[in-house]
C-alpha cells in the first residue's frame, strides 16, 4: 500500500508539472480570447511568463 501511495503522489506531481501547465494555458487562452480578443495574445504571453516564473520560484524554494 505504501508503494501505491508513493507512486500515485509522484505521478500526480509529474502531471501537475507537465500537463497541468499546458491545460491551464489553454483554458486561460480560451477565456481571454472570448472576453478580450484585442489583447488576447499579449495576455496569454504574460500568463505563460508568469507560469514559468512561478515554476522557477517553486523549483528553487522546494528543491531537494
Amino acid at each position: 500500500m505504501r508503494f501505491l501511495k508513493k507512486w500515485f503522489k509522484e505521478e500526480f506531481v509529474l502531471f501537475l508539472w507537465g500537463w497541468g501547465c499546458c491545460l491551464s494555458i489553454v483554458v486561460f487562452a480560451m477565456f481571454v480570447v472570448s472576453h478580450f480578443p484585442d489583447v488576447a495574445i499579449e495576455l496569454t504571453g504574460l500568463f505563460i511568463l508568469f507560469l514559468i516564473g512561478f515554476h522557477v520560484f517553486l523549483w528553487f524554494k522546494f528543491k531537494k
